[in-house]
């Protein structure tokens, strides 16, 4: 029987970018294009769909709250009763730009074949998940080499002097008012809320990167030089057809 668990929490095999055809060659150019958190979140109010926008980005959001009122300046308590839901955040955290990509790591990945010293597996996700992500994104991505891109990444932030944090996205259930989320919460103006999305978003299986101590009012581009030797086209229908199988080092 083939042991699941050998397959490390952390490892990361790959980051795939869902792109538009029009926009593949720029991006292996070197040219990393970042929207703001405050692009997405009026996507979603622009749209009405959650997905590829969020309207809760880095944003604290809480349900069923007690809640008091009193009349200002005597402090005579007038009502009291629940509260639906608030969501508040950071005027300056919301003009973060972010880069967005989708981590091929142990949540989509079956173990297939098991050897001495390496194991096989598969990208597989559900039927519901796949058709979710063409509708959002469309079919085309990139197949990024995770260490590499990241390492280039940090050099060109270190000679811009650009603070860059990134990370796999933590989904949580936004219904619920659970203790790891309001971890988050302490301090809005921190880089650790941009890493908590609500889980209805969690088939996106998001890895994101973002230059923490950058305001921008309008979309960055980070360059950093020619990626097309660490990158590679292909589909989103094919790498998760199950005709692929990737082969990994046992982790000593």
């Amino acid at each position: 029987m083939i042991n699941e668990s050998i397959l490390p929490e952390d490892m990361t095999l790959f980051l795939l970018k869902f792109i538009k055809e029009e926009y593949v060659e720029d991006f292996r150019k070197g040219k990393i294009y970042m929207n703001t958190l405050e692009y997405f979140m009026e996507l979603e109010k622009s749209t009405g769909i959650q997905g590829m926008g969020d309207r809760y980005e880095a944003s604290a959001v809480m349900n069923d709250l007690d809640f008091k009122l009193y009349e200002y300046g005597t402090n005579v308590l007038v009502a009291t009763g629940k509260a639906g839901g608030i969501n508040f955040h950071s005027n300056e955290r919301v003009k973060t730009p972010v880069f967005c990509a989708y981590a091929v790591d142990k949540d989509v990945l079956k173990i297939t074949n098991e050897k001495d010293d390496s194991f096989q597996v598969i990208p597989e996700i559900n039927a519901k998940e796949l058709e979710k992500l063409i509708e959002d994104f469309g079919d085309n991505m990139l197949i990024i080499n995770v260490v590499e891109f990241l390492k280039r990444i940090d050099a060109k932030c270190e000679e811009l002097g650009i603070t860059v944090k990134y990370g796999k996205v933590i989904y949580n259930d936004y219904s619920i008012n659970s203790s790891e989320r309001l971890r988050f919460y302490e301090d809005l103006d921190s880089a650790s809320i941009c890493f908590i999305k609500d889980d209805k978003l969690a088939a996106q299986n998001e890895f994101r990167i973002i230059l923490e101590n950058i305001n921008s009012d309008k979309p960055y581009v980070l360059e950093i030089g020619d990626i097309s030797d660490i990158t590679t086209p292909f589909k989103i229908t094919d790498f998760f057809s199950g005709r692929f199988v990737i082969e990994v080092k046992k982790q000593k």
